[in-house]
């Protein structure tokens, strides 16, 4: 940014801070390019949100602006172009935000909060004001940040030892992921970590992650089920540690169990007719046994490719049915041009630091990010068209999101649908593994699949790497099926594709913000979103345990 976009950029600031404490909408929303965006991550709101065009803008200025105290704002570091990072401070506490100029006005906003002033009160009671259901990342991170902003929490899982959930994984399974992506909040992976993390050392880091913080986990302890008593305000929690069966009464509760909901199993004629093993791929651990056999794993995903992979190299005869297409990408594009320009070796030398890097990856509305996404996968197709047609001439179904808009898309909208290459897809292209695309099974028999084609498809054995149900199955089993149904669908932002229907929301539904439910949270996703989200959601409950009264 240069001397003359550093003045006018914060003159723009000011006079936001200005028609904000004024309460005056419109000026605010003047203050915008024709189609600007202001996208809000609690500062204003108190909740995760984007606000489109100026009308959207001129009435959020008008009912947040004046009760946000929004001050201070002033640009830090080193910018480029039209654009920069900015602090700022509200009534609240201190915040972080980025902003974009297109002609001196604005074309994207973004305010986020980052620390709550004051102290946190002492507790009333021994009873946890959080409990977090599930110890993988998200409840550890989350574990990690309200313990930082003095909320009593407790995390409860039932595995015996914190890091299982990865460790009862298949053998091969490694992050798709680079380390620069999946650091945690307050303790970052050291430089030597591997650029892709095996599941085991990932299961081992959490372990130590857990102990080194002093995170409040309760190991082997199962919740049973959870009813919100609206007289008190506090949800009844029914838990299961050991031989004993506890009753925790917490104000609110939190899902943390993973982006999925329970394994989901298609229910083929004859399946109770097949004679050899049959399993989801969250059972699978591995393909030493199978060696010289038959396996058909249904599913042609990320989990699919690894499962069939590893049948491959442990001497078994792999086929994967591919019931829909399938997104492909080699790793080393995903991570060079999909996540390197934020996280990356090369970015952290240019200074994008992980927390400048979530910073910029936040400011980017979704609107905008599908055209932006669009047009990267246009060149990755381009310049792969080689590769692609082999997959393609292997029998293999490509798509690229149904718009064109890539991995990233799709993961925001089903994460599903995709596979990152880590040596699959070259075993597709040889024969190594064999793909039946676009197969409908007519039904099992005893040793074979039936197909749709006529084709009698040999199998000794089945793996359904076929995916899960959506989070709200835990809610209807741990809670009950209304208030599953009340709450409605988590992740996907409205996008209108298939699996995401609208209308548009901009944000992904029930996450890490307040539901129809009081009290009850979702948090999920990727090591990064673990990272990231984690502090909005623990500074959520860190306010409601300040003004409990």
């Amino acid at each position: 940014m240069s001397a003359t976009d550093a003045g006018t950029a914060q003159a723009w600031l000011e006079r936001f801070a200005h028609a904000c404490a004024a309460g005056d909408g419109e000026a605010v929303a003047r203050l915008f390019t024709d189609g600007g965006f202001w996208r809000d991550y609690l500062p204003f709101g108190w909740t995760l949100q984007t606000r489109e065009g100026r009308d959207a803008i001129a009435a959020f200025a008008e009912a947040t602006g004046a009760q946000a105290g929004f001050r201070d704002p002033v640009f830090e570091g080193e910018a480029n172009d039209a654009e920069g990072f900015f602090r700022f401070r509200t009534y609240a506490g201190a915040g972080r935000g980025h902003l974009r100029l297109d002609g001196g006005g604005c074309h994207t906003l973004f305010t986020m909060l980052d620390e709550l002033d004051g102290d946190a009160p002492p507790p009333e009671s021994e009873a946890p004001f959080v409990l977090v259901v599930g110890g993988g990342q998200g409840g550890l991170a989350l574990g990690a940040q309200l313990g930082d902003l003095g909320v009593p929490y407790l995390i409860v899982d039932k595995h015996p030892r914190v890091g299982d959930q990865w460790r009862s994984r298949y053998d091969s399974l490694v992050l798709h992921d680079p380390v620069w992506y999946d650091h945690l909040p307050f303790k970052p992976f050291p430089s030597d970590w591997p650029v892709f993390t095996p599941k085991d050392q990932m299961g081992d880091w959490l372990e130590a992650y857990a102990d080194e913080l002093g995170i409040a986990i309760w190991a082997e302890t199962e919740l049973l089920g959870a009813r919100f008593d609206a007289a008190t305000e506090r949800w009844q929690a029914e838990v299961r540690r050991g031989d004993e069966t506890l009753t925790l009464q917490p104000t609110h509760l939190v899902m943390a169990l993973g982006l999925s909901g329970f394994p989901r199993v298609p229910d083929f004629p004859g399946r109770d007719r097949f004679e050899g093993p049959q399993m989801h791929s969250s059972a699978y651990t591995g393909g030493s046994d199978y060696a010289g056999k038959q396996v058909v794993v249904v599913g042609a995903n990320n989990s699919a490719h690894d499962i069939a992979t590893d049948l491959e190299a442990n001497g078994a005869s792999p086929t994967m049915i591919q019931r829909s297409s399938t997104l492909v990408v080699r790793q080393s594009d995903y991570c060079d041009k999909v996540l390197g320009p934020l996280y990356s070796a090369e970015a952290v030398a240019r200074g994008i630091t992980t927390d400048k890097a979530d910073i910029l990856q936040a400011s980017m509305p979704l609107r905008l990010l599908e055209p932006r996404h669009r047009a990267i996968w246009d060149g990755i197709r381009g310049e792969q068209q080689g590769y692609y047609q082999r997959l393609t001439d292997a029998g293999f179904c490509l798509d690229f999101a149904e718009d064109g808009t890539g991995l990233g898309m799709k993961y925001r909208r089903t994460a599903s649908g995709y596979y990152i290459d880590v040596g699959g897809a070259e075993r597709v292209m040889d024969g190594r593994i064999r793909v039946r695309s676009g197969a409908g099974v007519v039904q099992l028999h005893h040793d074979a699949f039936e197909l749709d084609s006529g084709e009698m498809l040999p199998a000794d054995a089945i793996v359904y790497a076929t995916g899960y149900g959506g989070m709200t199955d835990w809610v209807a089993a741990l809670i009950d099926a209304d208030t599953a149904e009340r709450v409605g669908p988590c992740w996907g932002y409205g996008s209108g594709t298939k699996g995401d229907p609208g209308p548009w929301v901009g944000e992904l539904r029930n996450m890490w913000v307040p539901t129809a439910q009081d009290g009850l949270w979702f948090t999920g996703g990727n090591l990064s979103q673990a990272r990231y989200f984690s502090r909005l959601l623990a500074l959520q409950l860190a306010r409601r345990y300040r003004e409990r009264g």
